[in-house]
C-alpha cells in the first residue's frame, strides 16, 4: 500500500510541474502545457492518466454521496447541484477529464505501429473510457469527438451521450484484442501489475456494466436487444474473485496527500458532515438483525445521546423521519438543513471499510485519536459483488442466463467477504459466519416471497445499494435506472423535490464555448428513459 501511494503522490507533484495548477478549457484553445507525441514519454503519460483517473473517480463519488443518502444532504437539490461540482475550486473534475483525454489520444498516436505499446494503449483506453462514460452519466452530452483538438476545432461541439458510449464500447473491444496480443508490460501498473487476464476480466465486466445500464447492444444503436452479448460475457472472463476486483488503493502518505478522501474528511480534522440516517437505518434496523458490515462501514466517536441537552438535535422538528437511531449512531435525515449543533466529535463517521479508518469496537474515541488504518483504504470501482448484482438484475429484467436469486446471494456474500476480511483485526465485535448466514437467509426469504418481479428487483437493488458503499456513482446510476431502493428517504423539507437527473456543465466551459449552454438538473442522460418525477 505504502509504495503505491508514495508513487501516486510523486506523480501528483510531477503533474503540477508539467500541467501547472490552473489549466482550463482544454477542448477550446491551444494549451502550451500539453505534451505532443514528439515530446511525450508514453510511460509518463499513462502514469499521469492513472493519477487523473483515481482523482476524478474519487471526487465524483464524494460529489454524489449526499445525493444518494450515504452522507446526509444538508441543503436542497437545486442548491447542491448549482454549486457546479464538475468545476469546484479543489477537484477540477472537468479539467482533469480533458487532460486525461488529451494524454489518451497522444498515447494512441504513439502506439500506432508500435507493438511495445499495445498494453499501454489498452490500459489507457479502458481507464479513459471509464472516465468518459462517467462524464456522460453525470452531464449527458459532452465534447468528445472534437475535443482536445484546438487547431481544428477551437470550440468543440457537444456529442450525444449514446454516440460517446458506442465509441467507448468499440475502444473496449479493441483494448481486449490489444491485451491479448501484447507481449510487453507497463512498468508502473497501479491496478493489476500488468496481469493481462485481470485487465481482460475488467474490460469485459465494464462492458457488461454498460450493456446492463443502457439496455443497448454494442453492435447497433436504438432498441437493440443486448441479451446475446450479455450471455456471451457471462460465459467468459469476468471479475469473479477479489484478486480481480478493480479498485484503487490509497496510502498513508500526508505530503502529498494520498490518504482516502473519506479518511481526510473524518479523521484528519473534525468531521464536517453527517452520515445519512437513511443509510444507517438500512444497516441497523431494516432487518431482524444488524447488517454484519455496520461496524466496518461506520465508526461511532462517542457514547453521547443527542436527544439530551445541550444537543437536542431533532426532538421538536416535525418533518424528520429517523431523527436519532439509537445506540449512538448519530447522523441527519436527508435534506436536514438544521445543522451546527457543535457535535463534530460525537457524530458517526466513516469506518474501516473502505475509508481506511477505525473498526467500531465500542471504543468511543474521537476519530482523530482512534487506532485506525491511517487512510489506507480503497476506491471500490468494479468489484465481484457489483458484477454479480448487475448479472442478477440482467437475469431478472432482460432474461439473460443465470438464476437471479442465486446471483443475488452470490453478490451479497461476495460483498460480505470483501468487507469483513478487509483487514486482520481482533475484536469481540467481529461479524460471524452465523450472522452473515442469517442475513442472507432473511434476504433470500424476502426474495422468494416477493409477489412480482418489481418487488424482486427492489430487493436486488437495495442490496446493491448497501454493498456499493464507497461508490455512489453506482448508486446514482441504478437509482435513476430502476427507481430503487423504493423506501429511500425523500428530502424532509421539500414536498415536491426535483431529483437531479444530471449535473451542470463547468461554468468556465459554458462561458467560453458558444456550443455549450448550461442546462437544468431535470435534463436526463440518454439511457435514463424514466418519466419526470420518477424519483425524488
Amino acid at each position: 500500500m505504502h509504495r503505491t501511494g508514495k508513487y501516486i503522490g510523486k506523480m501528483a507533484c510531477v503533474s503540477l510541474l508539467v500541467f501547472g495548477c490552473e489549466v482550463s478549457n482544454f477542448d477550446l484553445q491551444e494549451n502550451p502545457n500539453y505534451l505532443t507525441p514528439e515530446s511525450a514519454d508514453p510511460e509518463y503519460l499513462l502514469n499521469e492518466i492513472q493519477y487523473r483517473f483515481q482523482h476524478f473517480m474519487g471526487n465524483m463519488i464524494v460529489n454524489t454521496d449526499d445525493v444518494m443518502r450515504y452522507e446526509a444532504m444538508t441543503d436542497t437539490y437545486p442548491s447542491i447541484v448549482s454549486v457546479d461540482v464538475l468545476d469546484g475550486s479543489t477537484s477540477k473534475e472537468w479539467e482533469g477529464y480533458f487532460e486525461a483525454l488529451n494524454n489518451s489520444r497522444t498515447i494512441s498516436e504513439l502506439a500506432e505501429g508500435d507493438e511495445t505499446l499495445l498494453l499501454h494503449n489498452a490500459i489507457n483506453k479502458l481507464l479513459v473510457g471509464y472516465m468518459t462514460i462517467t462524464m456522460v452519466d453525470y452531464v449527458g452530452k459532452i465534447p468528445y469527438f472534437q475535443a482536445v483538438n484546438p487547431s481544428e476545432f477551437p470550440n468543440a461541439r457537444l456529442d450525444d451521450g449514446e454516440d460517446v458510449y458506442m465509441s467507448v464500447l468499440e475502444d473496449i473491444d479493441q483494448a481486449i484484442l490489444d491485451i491479448e496480443a501484447s507481449t510487453f508490460k507497463f512498468s508502473t501498473d497501479l491496478f493489476y501489475d500488468s496481469d493481462r487476464d485481470k485487465w481482460i476480466a475488467f474490460a469485459q465486466s465494464l462492458k457488461l456494466r454498460i450493456l446492463v445500464q443502457t439496455r443497448l447492444s454494442s453492435s447497433s444503436i436504438g432498441n437493440a436487444n443486448p441479451v446475446a452479448e450479455i450471455n456471451a460475457l457471462l460465459e467468459g472472463n469476468l471479475i469473479d474473485t477479489e484478486e480481480e476486483d478493480f479498485q484503487y488503493t490509497y496510502a498513508n502518505v500526508v505530503e502529498p496527500e494520498s490518504r482516502h478522501p473519506y479518511f481526510q474528511r473524518g479523521y484528519v480534522s473534525d468531521f464536517g458532515q453527517y452520515m445519512g440516517n437513511y443509510f444507517m437505518y438500512m444497516l441497523k434496523d431494516s432487518k431482524s438483525q444488524k447488517d454484519p458490515r455496520i461496524r466496518y462501514y461506520l465508526y461511532r466517536q462517542a457514547a453521547a445521546d443527542p436527544l439530551i441537552i445541550p444537543y437536542n438535535t431533532c426532538m421538536d422538528e416535525p418533518n424528520v423521519v429517523y431523527c436519532y437511531l439509537g445506540e449512538y449512531y448519530r447522523g441527519l435525515d436527508h435534506g436536514e438543513s438544521r445543522t451546527g449543533y457543535g457535535d463534530n466529535k460525537e457524530r458517526t463517521v466513516y469506518g474501516l471499510y473502505p475509508a481506511g479508518g477505525a473498526f467500531d469496537d465500542d471504543q468511543f474515541v474521537t476519530a482523530s485519536k482512534s487506532t485506525n488504518l491511517n487512510g489506507t483504504g480503497i476506491l471500490p470501482l468494479l468489484t465481484t459483488s457489483f458484477v454479480k448484482f448487475l448479472s442478477a438484475e440482467s437475469a431478472l429484467t432482460l432474461g439473460t442466463n443465470g438464476d437471479p436469486a442465486e446471483l443475488l446471494e452470490q453478490a451479497i456474500r461476495a460483498s460480505m467477504h470483501k468487507v469483513l476480511t478487509f483487514e486482520d483485526i481482533k475484536s469481540d465485535f467481529l461479524a460471524t459466519d452465523e450472522s452473515v448466514d442469517a442475513y442472507v437467509e432473511e434476504v433470500m426469504t424476502n426474495y422468494a416471497n416477493a409477489a412480482s418481479d418489481e418487488e424482486r428487483l427492489d430487493i436486488i437493488i437495495t442490496e446493491y445499494y448497501l454493498a456499493a458503499f464507497g461508490n455512489s456513482i453506482e448508486a446514482y446510476n441504478f437509482y435513476r435506472r430502476t427507481g430503487y431502493p423504493s423506501n429511500i428517504e425523500v428530502p424532509i423539507d421539500d414536498n415536491n423535490p426535483t431529483f437531479p437527473r444530471s449535473f451542470p456543465y463547468s461554468a468556465d466551459e459554458v462561458e467560453v464555448n458558444p456550443f455549450i449552454k448550461q442546462k437544468k438538473n431535470t435534463e436526463r442522460v440518454f439511457w435514463d428513459t424514466n418519466p419526470e418525477g420518477f424519483i425524488k
